[in-house]
């Protein structure tokens, strides 16, 4: 598994019969198999969710992710373990970080 280190501004959106607006955080670990999430939007284990990023001047809508496991701060932040269960995803973030790691 690829992993590259990073800071990336990530749009979360929630399935609409969750009923819940859409956040903002930032993913400081990314990895083609999930990734770490730090925001301040409420988050729990167990639920699913979509990612909107861009890396290396790519765009990335609506990567799927399940919270895997979410820490809360006392400012009131959150730090989320996130998994990608779609292969066809888990594919292309593979191929887009080995080539910013390739450059």
């Amino acid at each position: 598994m690829r992993r590259a280190s990073t800071f990336l501004p990530v749009l979360l959106t929630f399935e609409p019969a969750s009923a819940r607006l859409d956040g903002w955080g930032r993913l400081v670990r990314l990895t083609s198999g999930g990734a770490e999430l730090s925001t301040a939007t409420r988050l729990v284990a167990g639920e699913g969710l979509l990612l909107s990023f861009e890396l290396a001047g790519e765009g990335f809508e609506g990567v799927r992710a399940r919270v895997m496991h979410v820490d809360d701060d006392t400012d009131g932040h959150r730090l989320a373990e996130l998994a990608f269960p779609d292969q066809v995803q888990r594919r292309r973030l593979a191929k887009a970080l080995t080539d910013v790691l390739a450059r």
